[in-house]
């Protein structure tokens, strides 16, 4: 059985769905951390709601992929067609969870007009716990489907229902020294740099305060249990299934 999008938005409709992106546009142009290498932390998997900045309509499932990675499927709550109830605007994970317990998915209710997909694993630089996505479901003009950048989070765990999530900017001074793909002449970019840039940010990745190196945190609180079956039937509402 193979899942199809209905929506598979670009990375930048991160925009909508996080709103502190909005200030930090500076995506990796590589991504951290290797993949084949990476082990998931199970206590990271399933549905969960983000808090950022007094919003909280976007809904995150985490799904392992394997023992490595996990599938990130993010989905955005808004009216569907038909809705005549009152304005769906919550702040706060609670809020929410309490649109899922009030309010119907599909016509006339509540539905994801827009979805993202990323490939996601963990990586420890400078004994800092380090998050890479990387978008799914692009081609390239060659044919091939390597991103041309990577969000890369840091990963603090508040306890076992919340952990935040913080972008790294590629922007920051510590990584001036680096060629930026632009000024890349023929060579495989990712392979010939990811470890300078891995290097750099390990240098750095402690000063959780350093704001030119990391956005405001985005709060990933675990959805309630008593709304689950609420929060799969939104998501198989945007993602169809193939026999």
């Amino acid at each position: 059985m193979s899942a199809k999008l209905r929506s598979i938005g670009g990375a930048l409709l991160m925009l909508v769905i996080i709103p502190i992106v909005a200030g930090l546009l500076a995506c990796m142009p590589v991504p951290i951390g290797n993949p084949e290498r990476s082990r998931i932390d199970s206590d990271l998997s399933g549905i969960w709601i983000v808090e950022s900045e007094g919003d909280a309509g976007s809904l995150y499932l985490f799904q392992p992929w394997d023992k490595r990675t996990w599938l990130v499927v993010g989905a955005r709550l808004e009216e569907a067609r038909g809705y005549d109830g009152e304005e769906l605007d919550p702040e706060t994970a609670e809020d929410a969870a309490d649109v899922l317990r009030e309010t119907r998915v599909g016509a006339g209710g509540v539905t994801s007009p827009n979805t993202v997909l990323y490939k996601a694993w963990l990586t420890k630089l400078g004994g800092v716990q380090f998050m890479t996505w990387e978008p799914m479901g692009g081609l390239n003009e060659d044919g091939s489907h390597q991103p041309e950048y990577w969000f890369v989070w840091r990963v603090d765990k508040v306890d076992g229902d919340r952990f935040t999530l913080r972008m790294v900017s590629s922007e920051h001074e510590i990584f001036d020294d680096i060629v930026k793909p632009k000024e890349n002449e023929g060579e495989d970019y990712v392979r010939a740099t990811r470890r300078k840039w891995e290097r750099a940010l390990a240098k750095v990745a402690r000063d959780v305060d350093d704001e030119d190196l990391y956005s405001e945190a985005a709060d990933f609180v675990r959805l309630p249990q008593d709304v689950l079956e609420e929060a799969s039937e939104l998501f198989r509402e945007v993602i169809a299934f193939d026999e």
